[in-house]
C-alpha cells in the first residue's frame, strides 16, 4: 500500500511540481510583460504629449512674437496713425491664423484696433477702470514683459487668450507709452497643436492667466492632474506657464487581457502570445504601409503631409529656411510599356535608393505618386545652392539602370525647386511653386513622360 501510495504521490506530485514551476514562471513572465508594457505605454504618452506640447508652445510663442514688431515700431514712432497701424496689423494677421484682433492702448486707453469692424465698442476702453482688465495690465507694466491672460470667454463669442505687451519709449519707467494687445483664438491654437485630434490619449490644460499648477483647469478633465498614470509637462509662456496633462484612454489598456492569460497553462499562453505577436506585427505592418510606399519603401504623401506641417511650424518659430525639390522621372512610361511593370518597379526602387544616398540621414525622400518624388533639404537659404543640389539629383537619376543580364535602360529627370519662406509658407504653395518650376525645366529640356 505504501509503495502504491508513494507511486501515486509521485505521479501526482511531479506534474504538480512542474505545474507550480510553470505557473510561477508564467506569473513572473506576466509580471515582466505588464511592467514592460507599462514602460512602453509611459514612453508613448511622453512622446505624444511632448509633440503636442512642442507644437502648442511653438504656436503660442510664434504668435506672441509677432507682437514684438508692433511694440518696437510704436516705441520708435509714438504718434502712429490709424492707417499705419491698420497696415501693420493686417500684415501680422496674415502670418498666423490664430489672431482675432490687435489693439493699441495709449496711456492704457484703447486708441487703435484692427479689424475695426465688430470691435468699435472697444475704442476708448480704459483698462485701469476695468476690474477684469486692470490686474493683467498692472502685471505687464511691472514686469515690463508680455503677459498672457485667459483663456476666457470673449464678448464677441468664442474663447480666446489675450496677450498684453507694455511699450516703453526708453529704459526709464517714466517713458511708458501704453500697451499692445492681441487676442488669439484658443480653438485655432488647439487644432494646430493636434490637441483636438487625439484618439488614443486624453489631455487637460491648467494654468489660466499663466499661473501654472496654481491656475485653473481650462481644458479637458481636471482629474488627470491627480492621476498616477498621467504625464504632466510644462508649457512655457513669456510670463508664467501652462501645464499639459496626458493619459491613454482606459479602453486602450491591455492589462486586463493579459490577466486573462493567468492560469491558462503554458501551451495556451504560448498560443495567445503567438496570436498577439502576429496581431501586433500585422497592425505594425498596416501602420507602416499607411505611411510608406510599398514599392520603394519611401515615406508616402500621407507621411509628407504630416512632416511638412511640423517642419513649417518649427521653421517659422526658429526663423529657418529649407528647399523643396519636386522630382519627375522623364521617359519612364515607355519602360513600363516595353519591359513591364516589374522592371518599372525596379527602376523606381533604384531611383529612390540614389536619392536617399544623396541625402543626409535626417532629411527625407518622399514618393508622391507614379514617378514623382519630393525631397526636403533644411538649411538651404539661397537659390544657387538649391539649383546646385537639383543638378546633382538630375545627374544621379540619369545614370543607366541595370536590368537582368547585361541590359540597361536610361531615363531623364526634371527637378523643380521652391524655397521656404521666400516662395511660400504653406505646403500647397511650395508644391505649386516647385511644380511650376519643374514644368518650366521640362519645356527647356524637352522632357518626356
Amino acid at each position: 500500500m505504501k509503495r502504491f501510495t508513494d507511486s501515486r504521490l509521485f505521479i501526482v506530485g511531479v506534474p504538480l511540481f512542474f505545474f507550480l514551476i510553470l505557473a510561477i514562471g508564467s506569473e513572473y513572465l506576466l509580471y515582466l510583460g505588464k511592467e514592460r508594457r507599462a514602460a512602453r505605454e509611459k514612453e508613448s504618452v511622453v512622446k505624444e504629449a511632448g509633440r503636442v506640447r512642442t507644437l502648442l508652445e511653438s504656436e503660442i510663442n510664434t504668435t506672441l512674437t509677432l507682437t514684438l514688431g508692433l511694440v518696437i515700431y510704436v516705441a520708435s514712432n509714438s504718434d502712429v496713425s490709424q492707417e499705419t497701424f491698420a497696415s501693420i496689423a493686417q500684415r501680422l494677421m496674415r502670418r498666423t491664423p490664430h489672431i482675432r484682433n490687435i489693439a493699441l492702448a495709449k496711456a492704457n486707453v484703447i486708441t487703435h484696433v484692427y479689424p475695426l469692424a465688430g470691435n468699435e465698442a472697444a475704442l476708448g476702453l480704459r483698462y485701469m477702470d476695468n476690474p477684469a482688465q486692470r490686474p493683467a495690465v498692472v502685471r505687464a507694466i511691472e514686469t515690463r514683459r508680455t503677459v498672457v491672460a485667459g483663456p476666457l470667454e470673449l464678448v464677441q463669442g468664442g474663447r480666446g487668450v489675450i496677450s498684453r505687451s507694455p511699450i516703453f519709449l526708453s529704459d526709464k519707467e517714466s517713458s511708458y507709452w501704453g500697451l499692445a494687445s492681441m487676442v488669439m483664438d484658443v480653438d485655432s491654437l488647439y487644432a494646430a497643436s493636434g490637441l483636438m485630434d487625439a484618439s488614443l490619449f486624453r489631455y487637460a490644460l491648467r494654468g489660466k492667466d499663466g499661473m501654472g499648477m496654481q491656475g485653473e483647469v481650462f481644458y479637458g478633465d481636471p482629474t488627470l492632474f491627480s492621476s498616477r498614470d498621467a504625464v504632466q509637462l510644462p508649457i512655457t509662456l513669456p510670463v508664467g506657464s501652462w501645464v499639459l496633462a496626458a493619459e491613454p484612454y482606459r479602453a486602450n489598456r491591455t492589462f486586463k487581457a493579459m490577466g486573462l492569460m493567468r492560469g491558462a497553462g503554458l501551451v495556451l499562453a504560448l498560443v495567445i502570445t503567438g496570436m498577439l505577436s502576429a496581431l501586433l506585427t500585422s497592425l505594425s505592418r498596416i501602420r507602416y504601409l499607411a505611411h510608406h510606399d510599398p514599392i520603394t519603401g519611401l515615406p508616402n504623401i500621407r507621411y509628407y503631409d504630416s512632416y511638412i506641417k511640423q517642419l513649417i511650424t518649427t521653421s517659422l518659430y526658429k526663423d529657418e529656411s529649407f528647399a523643396l525639390f519636386y522630382i519627375d522621372l522623364d521617359r519612364f512610361k515607355p519602360i513600363n510599356e516595353n519591359y513591364g511593370h516589374k522592371v518599372g518597379d525596379l527602376v523606381l526602387r533604384e531611383a529612390a535608393r540614389r536619392l536617399e544616398e544623396m541625402m543626409p540621414e535626417h532629411e527625407l525622400v518622399f514618393r508622391m505618386a507614379g514617378d514623382e518624388f519630393v525631397v526636403v533639404c533644411e538649411g538651404v537659404e539661397v537659390r544657387d545652392e538649391a539649383e546646385e543640389k537639383a543638378g546633382e539629383m538630375v545627374q544621379a537619376l540619369e545614370k543607366p539602370y541595370s536590368l537582368a543580364g547585361t541590359k540597361s535602360v536610361s531615363i531623364g529627370a526634371s527637378v523643380g525647386v521652391s524655397l521656404f519662406p521666400s516662395q511660400g509658407v504653406t505646403s500647397e504653395i511650395l508644391i505649386r511653386e516647385a511644380d511650376l518650376n519643374l514644368s518650366m525645366r521640362k519645356r527647356e529640356r524637352g522632357g518626356g513622360v
